[in-house]
């Protein structure tokens, strides 16, 4: 009978990155006896270029004792090429990433890897075909966490943190999805995955699942150069790759660093490179101390002696015809003591190494498939004159003009992001945006924003609230668009609504492809709104969900390919306060104003620099960028310092506002005499009144405070009111009538729609819930509470 994964564990040299022995018996007890027929285990690799020894063979090894016989477990590989593309390896052609994970294979084949009980899944494919399971598992991932943890867990791309790029914050919450969507059971990665492994973990606690990967995290060789903490796949004397000729292997491993006692020089967790990309490899990638960090014992320790059963022979002092040993321990001993000389021990270790990998060398001289994989892998590495056609750029996105799904040239508005108390000022503000085109007739598009609303964490992320929240919002536009503009001016009759999630998924793959070239083309710092000219930006205290929203936009910007996309000055497209922003001004040729948010920064930066090339600017032409600045601004209150002071939903009029409410507020609305800086009951009259647009108001007063007045335009009111002449009472009495009116015809439309009614209720329950849900709240370091 085979041995169980228990009994294995102490063959398997791995650290378990775990608090307690204890809870580690547990976990893995629980794992075992599940009712899943078999364990699952999992690792990923990049497709990234050459494979070194320990990917190679130290792997192979690996996964040969986790699936022995009787263990009665699969090892799934992912192969990583999405976040490969992400990396930017292979000029990130995913062709090309394709072909290097194909030589990859191969070389596990001819290195022993038993592939009965292993499985290869390419995330490309996998991603493609169940995108409506991954993309909002991963939103999922993102809107627990905030920027601050996801940073730690960049030391497995080998960036700084302050290097980053805003692709490079989307691999660690891809990876941890991953983890996940592939229903994995152990994680059997490097040690140097370690942070990310547990941030999988720490998603089962804030996602309350109620069972954890287990993390088996294994060995990191060092490099072979003095203070290399691990290997290098840029420094080629680093490391033995798994095609090196005998001669490579030879001068490597003679040229390597082979100390006899402990450095004392102080570069202990130097990586021996250079530039400001080498912080993440100064950490230990080591599961175990150990001062003396001599990469040739270390090859000797985890890749010759590590299969059940191996050997190591070389020349010693005492016996110079050679001697075996079957156990490291007695090696380290003797070369410690001197009965092996350096030399001695750097000649063994050639002749194993290059008996491990003859066979590797044979599988690519010998298997025609093999030998044309290894020659293009090598061709791609070579530094050539790209062709014409290779710089001809390549633009992934989401095309839904071509699809059908929304005509040509038309101008773009984002719905606000969903909120438990839905706004009159919310729905006014989309109304306004998209009757913001200068074009007469124009067609316009509303984005229904599902999937960024859930990585935002609005309305608890829950698709079904979230859902219930537009179809409230579209219903109110319709009533407004009707009750300000009536048939003939009608704004919504020429509106195409798109929802997200229904538009991503029409073609997954170029939508996301499109995100993730997005990130790699901004830093983070840009996309966070740092040290571009726009406000201080976002901290790294909020939610990554953000940063993922905003590389969103651009996709959807792209998808939707408008002649012009409007923004106001209250919530942009992700729904981020721009209040505090420097918006500037420019002019665009036609009298309307484009204000530089970091919304409008990125988006025309990005057009700007990556779609410029003639070959894609008749394609893609920089749209106008409308920002919306005139607004009525419809707060019944002034800002208040204290939230003490503030009277549950007094600052605006919600959609449902009954009678009552509609009275009450408008009677505490703020209205100062004289003062028309700051007053809420003018800016309602002027907008719902009509004043300026062909439409009159009359205030009826008594004989003695002057008589009915007529107004035609805001700036007389404003004039009458800042004199004296009318009165804060006579104003709010008309004021209150017009806003019954509005708010009814409003609650009537809503009557017609069952959508809205039943949304309405669904949104009014999400209200009950905490104010404390509805917000990123860190409860320890990196995690949102939700």
């Amino acid at each position: 009978m085979g041995l169980g994964l228990l009994e294995l564990l102490p063959l398997l040299h791995f650290k378990i990155s775990i608090a307690s022995s204890s809870r580690l018996n547990y976990e893995f007890r629980t794992i075992i006896t599940k009712q899943a027929p078999r364990i699952r285990l999992y690792d990923g690799f990049e497709p990234s270029g050459r494979m070194h020894i320990a990917q190679g063979l130290l792997k192979s090894v690996n996964v040969n004792k986790c699936t022995y016989p009787g263990t009665h477990s699969t090892f799934c590989f992912w192969v990583a090429d999405w976040f490969a593309l992400m990396n930017d390896k292979m000029g990130g052609d995913l062709n090309k990433i394709g072909i290097v994970g194909e030589y990859l294979i191969e070389v596990w084949k001819a290195a022993g890897m038993d592939l009965d009980n292993v499985e290869f899944r390419w995330a490309s494919k996998e991603i493609t075909e169940n995108a409506h399971v991954y993309w909002p598992l991963m939103l999922d991932v993102a809107r627990r966490f905030n920027i601050t943890r996801i940073k730690k867990c960049c030391q497995i791309m080998g960036r700084m943190e302050g290097n980053l790029t805003s692709a490079q914050v989307l691999y660690p919450l891809m990876q941890c999805t991953d983890v996940f969507f592939l229903k994995a059971d152990i994680c059997q990665l490097g040690v140097d995955q370690r942070k990310v492994n547990m941030l999988a973990r720490e998603y089962c606690d804030a996602a309350k699942k109620k069972f954890k990967p287990v993390i088996l995290s294994h060995h990191m060789l060092y490099g072979l150069k003095k203070g290399q903490e691990k290997m290098s796949k840029s420094d080629p004397d680093s490391a033995v790759f798994m095609e090196d000729t005998a001669e490579d292997v030879e001068r490597k491993i003679g040229k390597a660093y082979c100390p006899t006692m402990a450095d004392v020089d102080g570069e202990e967790g130097s990586t021996g490179g250079v530039g400001t990309e080498d912080d993440a490899g100064k950490e230990s990638m080591h599961l175990t101390q150990d001062t003396l960090k001599n990469p040739i014992l270390d090859y000797i320790q985890h890749i010759v002696l590590s299969p059940p059963g191996s050997f190591f022979t070389c020349a010693t002092v005492s016996s110079p015809d050679g001697q075996t040993f079957s156990n490291y321990d007695e090696v380290k001993a003797n070369f410690l003591k001197g009965d092996i000389t350096p030399d001695q021990l750097k000649k063994g270790l050639i002749d194993s190494l290059n008996n491990l990998l003859q066979p590797v060398r044979d599988h690519f001289a010998n298997d025609g498939n093999a030998k044309r994989l290894l020659q293009q892998v090598r061709e791609f590495k070579r530094v050539t004159t790209p062709s014409a056609e290779d710089e001809k750029p390549k633009v992934f996105s989401l095309d839904l003009v071509s699809d059908g799904a929304v005509p040509t040239d038309s101008h773009l508005v984002m719905a606000p992001l969903p909120n438990s108390n839905p706004t009159l000022q919310s729905a006014v503000d989309v109304l306004i945006k998209l009757a913001a085109t200068s074009a007469e007739g124009s067609p316009k598009v509303l984005m229904l924003l599902d999937w960024t609303a859930r990585v935002n964490n609005a309305l608890d992320a829950d698709p079904k609230v979230i859902s219930a929240y537009y179809s409230v919002i579209l219903s109110s536009l319709r009533a407004l668009d009707k009750y300000l503009f009536g048939e003939a001016n009608s704004v919504m009759k020429n509106v195409t609504v798109v929802l997200q999630s229904e538009a991503i998924l029409k073609d997954p793959s170029n939508y996301w492809i499109s995100v993730i070239n997005a990130g790699r083309h901004f830093s983070l710092d840009a996309v966070m709104g740092v040290g571009i000219g726009l406000g201080e930006g976002m901290k790294d205290s909020e939610g990554v969900g953000a940063i993922i929203g905003r590389l969103m936009m651009i996709a959807d910007v792209l998808a939707v390919n408008p002649k012009s996309v409007a923004f106001d000055a209250t919530i942009d497209g992700v729904g981020t306060s721009l209040s505090n922003l420097k918006l500037e001004e420019v002019s665009n040729g036609n009298n309307a104003r484009s204000a530089l948010s970091v919304e409008a920064h990125l988006i025309q930066e990005y057009y700007e620099s990556k779609l410029s090339h003639p070959t894609l600017a008749s394609r893609f032409s920089v749209p106008q960028v409308i920002h919306i600045n005139d607004a009525p601004n419809l707060q019944l209150q002034p800002p208040r310092e204290s939230t003490a002071l503030k009277t549950e939903f007094d600052e605006y009029f919600l959609l449902d506002d009954p009678k009552v409410n509609v009275k009450s507020k408008t009677k505490k609305a703020f209205c100062e005499p004289g003062n028309v800086d700051f007053c809420p009951p003018i800016e309602l009259l002027a907008y719902f009144g009509g004043l300026g647009c062909g439409k009159e108001v009359t205030i009826q007063r008594s004989q003695e405070n002057g008589g009915d007045v007529t107004y035609t335009s805001k700036f007389d009111l404003q004039n009458d009111f800042e004199s004296g002449s009318l009165h804060p009472g006579d104003l709010k009495g008309v004021v209150s009538s017009v806003m019954l009116e509005v708010l009814t015809s409003i609650s009537e439309e809503m009557k017609k729609d069952d959508d809205a009614t039943k949304g309405f209720k669904s949104v009014r329950e999400e209200n009950g819930e905490t104010e404390e849900k509805m917000m990123y709240i860190p409860t320890s370091p990196g995690i949102c509470k939700v």
